[in-house]
């Protein structure tokens, strides 16, 4: 997830912002937001929106944008990438979705938007606080987009204040601790006086889909990956991707090949050789 924002002059704007979309197409679905002012979007495919003060789209990355503006405005665009897509979304909207900032999760989802400044995000260092973000964002959008296409499902979890903060911490000390080939539910149950079962509850009702033990395993391979691209040797010579695998919690190289596989396309053989050089 990245940021985007559209501030100033009409044209200037607008061109400023069109020459830093362009480079952005590896993203696959975008939210303009409109905090101030008017702005018109114009896909490719002839689909206009003209957005007002607080109303937000959800726009197709892929096809080509042009946006129009007659008067001063503030807004902005988030790029989506496809991991969080998949893991909020589950599949992307058929068609470019409006939503209307005056009510709803969507004016919820627009005054939040509102306290933003593009300084203090691109001044966030910590992996968790960016993260942290994006939670709020995706879970506030999930929700404004299921009242658009109907009303938010009957069986939609409904996640409370604790449980999203008491997540967010756990989720946390699995970042911290992810490397340690012990961990398990029940070292987090210890940690924060609970018992296993309220752990996977936790985890279910607000890791938007994501388990204790794909939380472990994410952490695990996305610190691989980073191993096997930053560094093949180390002082004593080169680093085995066993070795690799045992200094990120993997008991079983062979497993850990498998999961490798699976989410990144390559062996974790092929994925350095491929990848490796300065970060």
């Amino acid at each position: 997830m990245s940021f985007l924002r559209i501030r100033g002059g009409s044209v200037e704007a607008c061109q400023h912002a069109l020459i830093e979309l362009r480079e952005r197409r590896s993203f696959s679905l975008q939210v303009l937001a409109v905090q101030h002012g008017e702005l018109t979007a114009i896909q490719t495919s002839g689909r206009s929106l003209t957005l007002e003060a607080g109303d937000m789209a959800l726009l197709d990355a892929s096809e080509g944008l042009n946006l129009l503006s007659l008067q001063a405005m503030d807004a902005w665009v988030i790029d989506l990438s496809e991991p969080v897509i998949a893991r909020w979304l589950r599949q992307a909207p058929a068609a470019t979705c409006r939503l209307r900032g005056d009510s709803g999760w969507a004016k919820l989802l627009s005054t939040y938007l509102r306290t933003w400044e593009l300084d203090s995000l691109n001044a966030l260092t910590s992996r968790f606080e960016k993260e942290l973000i994006g939670e709020h964002v995706m879970s506030l959008l999930t929700l404004a987009l299921a009242q658009v296409q109907g009303g938010v499902p009957d069986d939609a979890p409904v996640i409370s204040t604790r449980d999203r903060s008491v997540y967010l911490q756990m989720r946390q000390w699995v970042r911290d601790h992810h490397t340690d080939p012990e961990i398990d539910v029940t070292a987090v149950a210890v940690q924060f006086g609970a018992s296993t079962r309220h752990v996977h509850r936790v985890f279910s009702k607000a890791g938007g889909g994501e388990s204790f033990l794909d939380a472990v395993r994410h952490d695990r391979l996305d610190t691989a990956a980073r191993m096997l691209q930053a560094a093949k040797t180390g002082a004593s010579g080169p680093v085995s991707v066993a070795e690799i695998a045992v200094r990120c919690g993997f008991s079983d190289p062979g497993y850990f090949g498998r999961v490798f596989r699976k989410k990144y396309g390559h062996s974790p053989t092929e994925f350095s050789k491929k990848f490796s050089g300065p970060l």
